[in-house]
């Protein structure tokens, strides 16, 4: 890397001159490009190696698509009034990615372009990051050495290149600058096809692209987003790689199950943008799984495979794994950073968002535990499609119970379409269920992120949980009950037993029963397999971690949208509900 330099001759003044922004902010763009959804489009980045195309397939696409073709080094060389090779040589690279930095800066905050850029501009954090802020796509043109070696041999204009062996040095840029290309938003692997066959397939690849939704969850300097997409595992390290984690080495923990079906797409996502996996953990699958056992066991494994402080322990699972994982990360050389990559819709909407982590006690659910926030969660609706109808089902239940907390738009939305929907496994359905859940979650950890708030505040997320955790924890956490199925249950005794003390219109708890057994959920202890006594439900309940004082605390309704927390309900009350619903002594 030559020297930085301060210089101060005219031809450089001038080159700064012209390399500054354009005065005005970066307008913002929306999401779809020329021809998808009907709205303007965005600036198309082309990225890659010296010899990638870039310029030849830039020009082609613009026309295409209709946009100007700007060329990054072409626009550098008419700002300085010198040829590239010679800036270099007069005055360091340092000082060239500075006035390359701003000159691409100032030609994506006009009008939508398509834009070639220089091998190394995509390598510079600070262009990284100014493409991301003006809301461009990147596309990077990924092509082997060998067809780039024969591209660029010969080439004088290459400053990289001169007196040197070429071969040696696309080598050496490509271990150094792939794992930087793989933050594009578009990865186009690039053969010796015409120019006219890659840009058909970049187009191809712009209409079907969508940009994923980012939820902020905004607590302060420990905030982070929710990614919600489809096919984010492939850009898991992309992705990852923008969270300011501390180094590029994780460790994975996930079950069994779900690292055969995702672990592999998820180790070559983290690889290509040069991850390193330096543990892969997986536990058996199930809510057993949460306990101070296989706790202990995922640590010995994390330490036993060279874990630091750098390292980022990533979940690669559901509620159970997340929240394993979660604690693992907290506990481990006290305190590791953490990524959630949750695969099923109930870790999706609720469990791996807001930072709570733990396994359970055989006194009940959730008893140990620690807050422990993670840098980023990944939600990839891809991973949804290959659940059971049962866990979809079960994780739909989260969605009834934030939509019943957020009030009639959501919950309007979930009765007359969404709910049934989803649970088919419709993708905008889920997609929509999933950012909505995680913009209510986030609105409320921000305000209430340790869940300390005298009264509602994050607690009212616990609509329905002090009867669903009681259910869960009679059946032993055996996979008789699932959690979501004990959550639906939940929600409509506590419609019930808000209607019973006149908090409620009678007809709300036949409105969310019917809605839930509309979408194939069980919505009444009659429902489940098993019979129940209404006192080892009320001693279950009584050891719950939400009591106050020894006394009973549960969410409440007045209508979708007015939910509120209770201490004051006289047991008896809930144990006469429990047993109109079925439950013996």
């Amino acid at each position: 890397m030559l020297a930085s330099v301060v210089v101060s001759c005219n031809t450089a003044n001038a080159y700064a001159a012209a390399a500054a922004p354009a005065g005005s902010p970066v307008r913002d763009r929306p999401a779809a490009l020329p021809g998808v959804g009907g709205a303007a489009p965005r600036s198309v980045i082309l990225v890659g190696m010296p010899g990638a195309g870039k310029s030849s397939i830039g020009r082609r696409l613009a026309a295409r698509l209709g946009l100007p073709f700007l060329d990054a080094d072409t626009e550098i060389e008419a700002a300085a009034g010198l040829p590239i090779t010679e800036i270099f040589t007069r005055y360091g690279e340092a000082h060239f990615r500075d006035g390359e930095r701003r000159v691409i800066a100032r030609l994506v905050s006009g009008p939508p372009v398509v834009l070639a850029t220089g091998g190394g501009a995509f390598a510079d954090a600070g262009t990284r990051a100014a493409l991301r802020r003006a809301g461009t796509v990147t596309v990077w043109l990924n092509c082997a050495h060998a067809t780039l070696l024969r591209r660029v041999v010969g080439r004088g204009h290459r400053p990289m290149f001169l007196g040197a062996d070429p071969a040696e040095v696309l080598r050496h840029l490509m271990a150094a600058r792939h794992p930087l290309y793989a933050e594009a938003d578009i990865v186009i692997p690039c053969t010796d096809e015409s120019p006219e066959a890659t840009t058909r397939r970049v187009q191809d690849a712009l209409a079907g692209w969508a940009a994923p939704v980012r939820v902020p969850v905004p607590l302060g300097d420990g905030g982070y987003d929710v990614v919600v997409g489809d096919g984010l595992l492939a850009r898991a390290g992309a992705l990852l790689a923008a969270a300011a984690l501390p180094s590029r080495r994780v460790a994975v923990v996930s079950d069994a199950a779900v690292a055969a079906l995702h672990g592999q797409a998820l180790r070559a996502g983290l690889e290509e943008a040069g991850f390193t996996v330096a543990a892969e953990v997986a536990v058996p699958p199930g809510e057993a799984s949460k306990s101070f056992g296989t706790l202990h066991g995922v640590l010995e494994e994390l330490l036993a495979a060279g874990i630091d402080r750098r390292t980022t322990v990533v979940a690669l699972g559901g509620g159970v794994v997340g929240d394993l994982a979660g604690f693992a990360a907290a506990v481990a050389l006290r305190g590791l950073p953490f990524v959630q990559v949750p695969t099923t819709l109930l870790a999706q909407v609720d469990s791996s968002v807001g930072g709570k982590t733990g396994v359970n006690l055989s006194a009940g659910k959730n008893l140990a535990g620690a807050f422990h926030q993670p840098r980023l969660v990944l939600a990839d609706t891809a991973t949804l499609r290959t659940l059971p109808p049962r866990e979809l089902r079960a994780g739909y239940a989260e969605v009834a119970k934030h939509g019943l907390i957020a009030g009639e738009a959501f919950w309007g939305w979930c009765e007359r379409e969404g709910g049934e929907a989803a649970v088919s496994g419709d993708p905008a359905a889920l997609s929509h269920a999933v950012v909505e859940s995680c913009r209510l979650k986030a609105a409320v950890v921000a305000a209430d992120e340790r869940e300390e708030a005298a009264d509602g505040g994050r607690a009212l997320l616990n609509l329905g949980h002090t009867f669903g955790h009681a259910l869960e924890a009679e059946c032993g956490y055996d996979g008789t009950l699932l959690h979501g199925e004990g959550v639906a249950v939940g929600l409509g005794l506590a419609a019930a037993l808000s209607a019973r003390l006149g908090h409620c219109a009678q007809e709300l708890p036949g409105r969310v029963m019917s809605h839930l057994a509309a979408c194939g959920l069980p919505a009444r202890i009659s429902d489940l397999p098993r019979p129940f006594s209404a006192a080892a439900l009320m001693e279950r309940m009584r050891r719950d971690k939400k009591v106050r004082d020894g006394r009973l605390r549960f969410v409440l309704l007045r209508a979708p949208g007015d939910v509120f927390t209770a201490s004051d309900v006289p047991p008896e009350a809930a144990e006469a509900l429990l047993r109109a619903e079925g439950c013996g002594e």
